[in-house]
C-alpha cells in the first residue's frame, strides 16, 4: 500500500489510508498500554519500601511501561516510589504482574492528540492522557488502592517508499506510559 502525495491543501499530504492506519495504531496502543504521567499535587514524602522487603510504603508511586511493538506481547513494567518492582503488563486482563503479586488497573482515556506524520522522515506521534485506579491487588500489594493520572507517548517510523512517500508498514514502534499516583 503506497501513500500518494496530495496537494498541500489536502491535510499536508496525508492520505486517508495512512491516516486511518495511524489512528488504528494509536487505538491499539491504548489497549496494549494505557498507563501514565502527571503526578498528583499532594504526594506524601514517606520513605519508599526497599525492593524485596515484602511491604509497600506510602507516598508517590510511578509505573513506567515500555512497549516496543503493537499487539499482544507483554510490555515490561518498572515501579518506583512507595514500592520498587519489575514486572510486565498483561494486556488481556489489564493487569500489571510483579514477582510477588499483581495490580488490576481500570483506566479512563480522556484525550488523544495525533500529530500529522512527517512524510519526509516517515515518522508519526500520538499522545494519550487519562486517569487510572488500582481497584484490586494480590500478594505483597493486596492492600494497595490508589489512583492518579497517566500519559502515553506513541512514536514510530513507517517504511519509506520514495521522496516524501511512506508505506503503511510500521518499521519501529515505541509506546512509553507513565502512571503516577499517591498511595495513602
Amino acid at each position: 500500500m503506497r501513500c500518494r502525495r496530495l496537494p498541500a491543501a489536502v491535510s499536508a499530504g496525508l492520505t486517508t489510508r495512512l491516516t486511518t492506519r495511524l489512528a488504528l495504531v494509536t487505538m491499539s496502543a491504548v489497549t496494549v498500554v494505557a498507563v501514565g504521567f502527571t503526578a498528583t499535587a499532594a504526594t506524601a514524602a514517606a520513605a519508599p519500601a526497599s525492593p524485596g522487603s515484602g511491604r509497600v510504603g506510602h507516598g508517590k508511586e510511578t509505573l513506567k511501561i515500555v512497549a516496543t511493538e503493537p499487539g499482544p506481547r507483554h510490555a515490561p513494567v518498572y515501579a518506583t516510589g512507595a514500592f520498587a518492582a519489575k514486572g510486565y503488563f498483561f494486556r488481556k486482563r489489564a493487569n500489571i504482574i510483579f514477582p510477588h503479586g499483581k495490580l488490576a488497573v481500570h483506566r479512563q482515556l480522556l484525550s488523544t492528540t495525533n500529530y500529522p506524520p512527517d512524510l519526509a522522515a516517515c515518522t508519526f506521534k500520538a499522545i494519550q492522557t487519562g486517569t487510572f485506579q488500582v481497584f484490586y491487588a494480590t500478594g505483597w500489594y493486596r492492600h494497595v488502592r490508589y489512583s492518579g493520572q497517566f500519559q502515553t507517548t506513541i512514536t514510530g517510523h513507517l517504511k519509506k517508499s520514495g521522496h516524501d512517500q511512506c508505506t503503511s508498514k510500521i518499521v519501529s514502534y515505541r509506546a512509553v506510559t507513565y502512571e503516577v499516583g499517591s498511595i495513602p
